[in-house]
């Protein structure tokens, strides 16, 4: 009797499943797009050199006086807009890399070690001229974004000397 009450029930949709048998339904109708990748170590390096660039060179424009006095006074502060608006470019360009996933391609990861170098060389010369710390805490970040290139890129060279992994092992 039990048995045809199940067979029944099952027939109406009334099974004693129905509520788990909903459960699934729902999670099925939920929309939860494509899932969600870790970011590789090279596209967090250009996340944070160019999240440092877009906000060293918005700084300048948004603000001259105060960029100033933290970095002393400059003779034309039309030039040093023009300088964070190259930085505000160059920051934005890296944050797109990022964004993008796979490796940097070569011109931007080449802009960003240029980048790094050039502006290292030239805080570290203020610093040694103007003995002012933030030129030489930003030069030390600039090397530690040149640092940061460097052993992604040798992870990455590691990466492709490992042999590839078998699909059904």
């Amino acid at each position: 009797m039990e048995e045809q009450q199940q067979i029944q029930r099952a027939c109406w949709g009334l099974s004693r499943y129905r509520a788990r048998r909903d459960e699934m339904r729902q999670r099925e109708e939920l929309d939860l797009g494509p899932p969600v990748e870790r970011l590789q170590p090279w596209s967090l390096v250009a996340l944070a050199q160019g999240g440092y660039l877009t906000l060293m060179g918005a700084w300048p424009l948004l603000h001259l006086r105060s960029f100033e006095k933290m970095t002393g006074r400059k003779r034309d502060g039309r030039l040093t807009q023009v300088v964070g608006a190259c930085w505000l470019n160059v920051g934005i360009h890296l944050i797109r890399t990022a964004v993008r996933g796979g490796r940097p391609r070569r011109d931007e990861r080449g802009l960003a070690l240029r980048m790094a170098a050039t502006f290292a060389a030239f805080d570290f010369h203020y610093a040694s001229r103007s003995r002012r710390i933030s030129h030489l805490i930003d030069g030390f970040v600039q090397l530690g974004f040149l640092a940061l290139w460097g052993v992604t890129s040798i992870a990455e060279q590691r990466a492709l000397r490992r042999p590839p992994i078998a699909a059904h092992a």
